[in-house]
């Protein structure tokens, strides 16, 4: 039986036999995920052709004038197997590109652009995260949320914050300030004892059970209280508002400042820098660690330092060094199709583990690369995101075998584009299966069918060589990498965890 990619490739050829043509028309039906791959290998074929030009002796053809490709086939029986082919894929065409012309929505209405010790009473919330209307409490630390409309506003935990939309939130508890901008003009803070209407100004607010207080900073603000009229709050005000109203002198040093988040980010990036780099060297004394590349080369180097003790250095092709998870760290950007680090992995392993730090801007093409072993066949790994945001492992079956794809559900969408995640990947031969790890919570499991030893090889980070003559397929990856790891054994949830904290 031969390899699909050969069949797909024989057909765009025009070089397909009848036996090869059933073949082809056969796994169509029983396999879906075939019908996939076709279509990226028609986008490919018809890219190339529409770009390449063709050589001739003397002159140049230009892309517009290239002849067709002709497709002959043997036999008429071939031609109705692909016949049958195409029209087996004509309604999976039609469903995807009605598909592509809908657009992607959101909810959220604000976003956590920074945080400093946070601890939330709520589910957890990492700094980059878009955030929907609902109820925030933050149990300890600072955390700065900007809204849509404009509006910057810093909670200091214990504290409850309800968004509602782009331009009001509801505070029940706790100490906020804000900053707001001309074009954010009405934003409003609802309080159990009133609303505060912000005119552009600047101002800091304490909710407690027993009052809350107002003070503003510059500019001014409006105080609605039920059944009372509006009170007027300018500059260098401040007002207690419980049963009764008390007018006071602004203090902004009772509030978070910038500088003193600008000022907490630091230490704490300082902090976990140095925990990093202290959990990093333990990480190196493990014997089954087989690569680790932690990204603190210099950053006029073009290879990247293995950091145990037998292996191999990465070379950095294309790729641009950048700031990693904290001033300090580095990282490599990956934004060409030439982007990569080609890097030497174990020739063979019975169990694998690999985890890496990563940050996706976006997924441009049908399969974005993360671990790809050169070539395919004969149990080579391609570790990548698929297009509609899922995680893959696939493994290619030893010589005459089918492949195995192990996919997560839908993790990577646009709300997690341009944030830190720590992504793992588990292949436990003695449970026979296969396990998808992200931000060190378990996301899937997969049976592990074929439990033949897997065969890495050379490999890249962040894109793809297949060798193929006639092409290469663009799998890049566009986003930014800090941090790479492969195992030849299993490591636990537990040791996943805590790489990932």
């Amino acid at each position: 039986m031969l390899e699909a990619d050969t069949l797909i490739q024989h057909y765009l050829e025009g070089t397909l036999t009848a036996a090869e043509a059933e073949e082809l028309h056969t796994r169509l039906q029983n396999e879906p995920q075939l019908g996939e791959k076709l279509l990226q290998h028609f986008e490919m074929d018809a890219m190339l052709r529409a770009t390449k030009p063709l050589a001739v002796p003397g002159k140049v053809i230009q892309p517009a004038l290239m002849p067709k490709r002709r497709f002959t086939f043997a036999t008429v029986t071939t031609v109705a197997a692909m016949a049958a082919c195409i029209a087996l894929m004509g309604a999976w065409l039609a469903m995807s590109w009605l598909k592509s012309d809908v657009e992607d929505t959101t909810a959220s209405v604000a976003v956590l652009t920074r945080g400093v010790n946070l601890e939330w009473e709520s589910a957890a919330i990492a700094p980059g995260t878009p955030l929907s209307p609902g109820l925030l409490k933050l149990k300890s630390g600072i955390a700065q949320i900007e809204f849509y409309q404009g509006a910057r506003v810093v909670i200091e935990g214990p504290a409850e914050l309800q968004l509602i939309s782009s331009g009001e939130a509801t505070c029940t508890r706790g100490k906020l300030s804000a900053n707001v901008p001309p074009q954010a003009k009405g934003f409003r803070i609802n309080t159990p004892k009133g609303t505060i209407v912000d005119l552009g100004t600047e101002f800091g607010l304490d909710v407690s059970e027993a009052s809350s207080e107002v003070h503003v900073f510059k500019g001014e603000v409006e105080l609605h209280k039920a059944a009372e009229s509006m009170t007027s709050l300018k500059e260098g005000q401040a007002m207690a508002f419980a049963s009764e109203s008390q007018l006071l002198a602004a203090n902004a040093s009772s509030f978070a400042s910038l500088n003193e988040i600008d000022a907490r980010s630091a230490l704490s990036d300082r902090t976990q820098l140095d925990r990093w780099r202290l959990a990093s060297d333990q990480l190196n004394a493990d014997p089954a660690l087989k690569l680790h590349f932690n990204f603190q080369d210099d950053e006029t180097a073009r290879s990247l330092r293995n950091q145990t003790s037998l292996g191999e250095d990465g070379s950095i092709v294309g790729a641009a060094w950048t700031t990693g998870r904290w001033p300090g760290k580095g990282a490599l950007e990956f934004r060409n199709v030439s982007d990569r680090v080609r890097l030497s992995a174990p020739a063979e392993v019975k169990a694998l583990t690999m985890a890496m730090w990563v940050r996706i801007n976006g997924l441009d093409r049908y399969f974005n690369s993360l671990f790809m072993s050169e070539g395919w066949g004969d149990r080579k790994i391609h570790w990548q995101i698929v297009r509609d945001g899922k995680i893959r492992l696939g493994m290619a079956g030893a010589i005459g075998q089918p492949h195995q794809d192990c996919d997560t559900e839908v993790f990577f969408t646009p709300e997690r584009f341009g944030r830190w995640t720590h992504l793992a990947v588990v292949v436990d031969p003695q449970a026979k299966e296969v396990r998808h790890y992200a931000n060190g919570t378990l996301l899937a499991k997969s049976p592990l069918k074929n439990l033949s030893p897997l065969k890495p090889g050379i490999a890249e980070l962040g894109n793809w060589n297949d060798r193929r003559i006639n092409g290469v397929a663009i799998r890049h990856l566009s986003g930014t990498m800090d941090e790479f790891a492969l195992w030849d054994r299993v490591l636990s949830e537990a040791e996943i965890k805590a790489m990932a904290r």
